[in-house]
C-alpha cells in the first residue's frame, strides 16, 4: 500500500509557492537559515513549506517582520497578533563570541562544603524568598486581571531551538516561547499565573518574560531546584567567575584524569571522550568477545554508520542477537581528542591511558563524603540498570567520571553565596545522563538525555570538565538574555498539586500546566540522579501516575488528577482559564483525564495543537506512540458539558471522512525514505475533535489500524 500524499495531499511540485518559499526567495535564505532566523527547526520549515501542517499566526507574524516590520501581507487571516517572544541567544557557547569565563571577579569560598545545598535554599517547602514574593503578589493582585471571553483559536508552534530551552535538561518541557504566546493572549495586561505541575519551570520562564507573576508548584525537589534556577536572575559575571574559579581549582585533577598523548605531534592533550564496550558471551559457543570489535557497519557518512543488532559470532560464526547475550565487563575501546588537527582524532588507548583509568580508583576514598552512593530502589525505569549491576547511583558513573563529578560538587557546595552556589550547581545538574554509563555512543557525536534509564551496550564516557564548561556557557547565555528580561515575581514550592492550601480561593488569573502523562514517564524514578546529588528525594505517595511498582492503576491516576484539578478550580478566578498541554496514546488515560477535568468543575471549551516542531525519538521509531501535544482550554464556569458515547468505528470513520482532503504527511530529513502519512498528527486532530464532541477516545494503535483501513478503501 502506498500512502504517500494520499487523498488530495499534493507534492511540493504541484503547489504554488507559499509564504515560506516567498520569504526565502526574497531574503536569499536556505531552509535551515530561515529556520534559524525564525528560532524554529528545519523540520518545521520543511513541513510548513510542503503544506503538511499549518504554521501558527505567531510564526506568520515573525515571517512578516523578517520581510518588512510594517507588512502583514503574508498573514492568512490578518488580525492583531501579540508578538511571540523569540528567546534569542547571544551565542556565548561559541569560542569567538559572547562574554568569556571571567577570573577577575572574586568568588568567596567556605572552608568546608555545605552538607546539603538544597536545604540552604528552601524552607517550609518554599524556595528562596518565595514567602516574601507570595505576600507581595497577593497584596498587588487583589483584582482579577483582564482575560479572554473565548478560548484561544489558533494553534501554537514553538521549537526547542533556543539556549533557554537547552540550558538544562528535563524529561518533558514545553518551549517557553510557545507558553509566553498563550499567556500573553489570555492575560494581555498581565496577571498571576499558576503551574501546579511545573516540572523544570518553563511556565515560570515564560510568565516572567512577559511580565506576569507566577507560582510554580512541583512534587519533586529536583524539579523545584531546576525551576528555582531557571526563574531567577543571576549576575552573569559572578556566575562566570565562579565557574572559572572552580575549573581552575581542579586543573591538576583534570589533567590526571583525562590527559593523553597526541599520536600526531606527541604533545599532552586532553581527551574529550572515551568509548566503552561490553564484553558479551555467545549463546551458542559460550565464548566471550568485545562487542565493539564485531558489531559495526559503515556507510557513506556518519548518519549511515550502524551498530548492528544481529551479526555472526566471531568465534563460532553463528548469528547472534546482542540483546539476548549475557553481558560481562566493560572495556575502553578508543578515545577522542583534538590537538594539532582541525578535526577530532580517534585512537585506541595506550598503556598510559589505561593506567590513568586504573589510578582513578585510588582517588575515590578522598571523595567518599561527596559521592551519592545511594542504593537504587525497585522501579519501572530502575530495574534495567539494576539487572546490569548498576544497583547504586554511584555505579551509574565510571570511576574516573565519578571522581570528577565529586570534585566539582565539593567545590560548588563551598561557594559562600547560596544563590550563586545554586546557579553553578544548576550547571552541574544539567550534565544529567551525559556523563554517566547511560550515555549511548553515536557515530555522529553528542549524547542524549532520555526519559528512561537504559544501559547501552556501547557507551560514551564524556570528559566531565569539558561538558561542565560547555553547559555553563549555555546557562550563562540564558542568564544574560532571557533571565535579564524578567519582571514580576516568582514563587517556587515543593509539594503535591492535591494540596495548594498556600494559595487563596479565586486568586489566580491563569493556569498553564503540562500534567503527568499517565504511565509514560516515572518522574520520581527519573529524578533520582539529581536528587541523589542534592540529598533530598521525592515522596511518591501523591504522584499522579500509573505504576505497578507504586501499586497505582488508572483509577488511582484519575483520583489524584481529579483532586489536583479540584484544587486548581478552587484557586482560579471565575470565568478564567486553565490550559493543559497533554498527549497520550492510551484510551484509558485520555478518558480518565477528561473525567478529572469535568469532575473538578471545568468545562472544556477548545482543544487544539501545540506543535513542538520536533517529535521525540520514540515517536519516530514506534508505531504505537502518539504525536503532537494538545492544548485543552478549560474554563471555570457554571456550564458543564456531558459526554456522548459513540462506537469506535463511527467516531473514527466520521473524523477521517472530514479530514480526507487534508491528511498530513511526514518528511524524513536525514534518511533516504519517502514521506509517509503522519498518523501521529492525524491522531492529535482526532482527539481534539472527539474530546470536544464528548466522544470516547481510542488508543493510538487502534486508531492507526482503522485509519490505514479507511485510507486503503478510499
Amino acid at each position: 500500500m502506498n500512502l504517500m500524499y494520499p487523498l488530495g495531499v499534493t507534492t511540493p511540485a504541484k503547489r504554488e509557492p507559499g509564504p515560506f518559499e516567498v520569504a526565502r526567495s526574497r531574503l536569499n535564505l536556505s531552509q535551515r537559515e530561515l529556520a534559524e532566523r525564525l528560532g524554529t527547526s528545519l523540520f518545521a520549515v520543511v513541513r510548513w513549506e510542503r503544506g503538511d501542517i499549518a504554521p501558527s499566526s505567531d510564526i506568520l507574524s515573525q515571517l512578516n517582520r523578517l520581510l518588512d516590520p510594517a507588512s502583514d501581507e503574508l498573514s492568512a487571516e490578518p488580525r492583531a497578533v501579540i508578538k511571540s517572544p523569540s528567546f534569542e541567544s547571544t551565542g556565548v557557547r561559541s569560542a569567538s563570541k559572547g562574554p568569556p569565563l571571567l577570573e577577575h571577579v572574586d568568588t568567596k569560598f567556605l572552608a568546608k562544603p555545605r552538607p546539603n545545598l538544597a536545604e540552604s535554599l528552601s524552607s517550609n517547602q518554599l524556595w528562596g524568598d518565595s514567602d516574601l514574593a507570595l505576600s507581595d503578589i497577593f497584596l498587588r493582585r487583589t483584582k482579577p486581571a483582564a482575560t479572554r471571553l473565548e478560548a484561544l483559536e489558533h494553534e501554537i508552534s514553538a521549537g526547542k531551538n533556543t539556549y533557554t530551552y537547552d540550558a538544562h535538561t528535563y524529561h518533558t518541557k514545553v518551549p517557553p516561547q510557545g507558553i509566553a504566546s498563550v499567556v500573553s493572549n489570555y492575560l494581555p495586561d498581565g496577571g498571576l499565573v499558576l503551574d501546579p505541575f511545573s516540572g523544570s519551570g518553563m511556565t515560570g520562564v515564560a510568565a516572567r518574560y512577559v511580565g506576569c507573576d507566577v507560582i510554580l508548584n512541583e512534587l519533586s525537589p529536583a524539579a523545584s531546584f531546576i525551576s528555582y534556577n531557571f526563574t531567577k536572575p543571576v549576575d552573569v559575571d559572578e556566575f562566570n567567575s565562579a565557574v572559572s574559579r572552580i575549573v581552575l581549582n581542579q586543573r591538576a585533577l583534570r589533567g590526571a584524569l583525562y590527559n593523553t598523548e597526541c599520536r600526531e605531534c606527541g604533545q599532552q592533550v586532553e581527551s574529550l571522550f572515551t568509548v566503552w564496550s561490553y564484553k558479551l558471551e555467545c549463546n551458542h559457543c559460550n565464548e566471550e568477545f568485545v562487542l565493539w570489535d564485531h558489531c559495526r557497519r559503515y556507510g557513506n557518512n556518519v548518519r549511515e554508520h550502524k551498530l548492528l543488532k544481529k551479526f555472526p559470532c566471531p568465534c563460532c560464526e553463528r548469528e547472534v542477537n546482542k540483546s539476548y547475550l549475557k553481558r560481562g565487563d566493560t572495556v575502553p575501546v578508543f578515545l577522542g581528542y583534538k590537538c594539532c588537527s582541525k578535526k577530532i582524532m580517534e585512537h585506541p588507548l595506550n598503556d598510559a591511558d589505561r593506567q590513568k583509568i586504573a589510578d582513578s580508583e585510588m582517588l575515590l576514598d578522598g571523595y567518599a563524603n561527596d559521592i551519592p552512593d545511594i542504593p537504587l530502589p525497585e522501579g519501572v525505569n530502575l530495574n534495567q540498570p539494576r539487572r546490569h549491576g548498576l544497583d547504586t547511583v554511584a555505579k551509574f558513573y565510571t570511576t574516573r567520571n565519578l571522581v570528577a563529578c565529586a570534585a566539582l560538587w565539593r567545590d560548588i557546595r563551598r561557594i559562600e553565596d547560596a544563590d550563586l552556589a545554586a546557579a553553578v550547581a544548576f550547571a552541574f545538574t544539567s550534565l544529567y545522563q551525559r556523563v554517566t554509563r547511560l550515555s549511548d555512543y553515536r557515530f555522529w557525536g553528542g549524547s542524549g538525555n532520555t526519559a528512561n534509564f537504559n544501559v547501552p551496550h556501547i557507551s560514551n564516557e564524556a570528559n566531565v570538565f569539558v561538558t561542565f564548561e560547555r553547559k555553563a556557557k549555555s546557562i550563562a547565555d540564558h542568564f544574560a538574555t532571557t533571565a535579564k528580561s524578567y519582571s514580576g515575581r516568582a514563587v517556587v514550592r515543593t509539594g503535591s498539586a492535591t494540596d495548594l492550601g498556600f494559595v487563596p480561593d479565586n486568586s489566580v488569573d491563569l493556569i498553564f500546566t503540562d500534567p503527568p502523562f499517565g504511565a509514560n514517564i516515572n518522574y520520581s524514578e527519573m529524578n533520582i540522579l539529581w536528587e541523589a546529588w542534592l540529598g533530598t528525594f521525592t515522596d511518591p505517595t501523591p504522584e499522579a501516575i500509573v505504576s505497578r511498582v507504586q501499586g497505582k492503576d488508572i483509577g488511582a491516576y484519575q483520583r489524584l488528577m481529579t483532586d489536583s484539578l479540584k484544587e486548581a478550580y478552587r484557586v482560579l478566578r471565575p470565568n478564567h482559564w486553565m490550559v493543559l498541554v497533554f498527549m497520550n496514546s492510551s484510551e484509558d488515560v485520555w478518558n480518565s483525564l477528561r473525567h478529572a477535568i469535568t469532575d473538578a468543575g471545568f468545562s472544556i471549551e477548545k482543544i487544539n495543537i501545540f506543535d513542538k516542531q520536533h517529535g521525540t525519538f520514540k515517536q519516530f521509531v514506534s508505531d504505537n506512540t502518539a504525536g503532537a501535544d494538545l492544548m485543552i482550554h478549560c474554563k471555570k464556569s457554571s456550564q458543564r458539558r456531558h459526554a456522548v458515547e459513540l462506537t469506535s468505528s463511527e467516531s473514527v470513520e466520521d473524523f477521517l471522512a472530514k479530514e480526507r482532503n487534508q491528511i498530513p504527511v511526514l518528511p524524513f530529513l536525514h534518511v533516504k525514505r519517502d514521506a509517509e502519512v503522519d498518523f501521529r498528527t492525524l491522531y492529535s486532530r482526532y482527539i481534539a475533535t472527539a474530546m470536544q464532541a464528548g466522544h470516547r477516545v481510542l488508543d493510538f494503535s487502534y486508531f492507526r489500524k482503522q485509519a490505514i483501513e479507511f485510507l486503503r478503501e478510499k
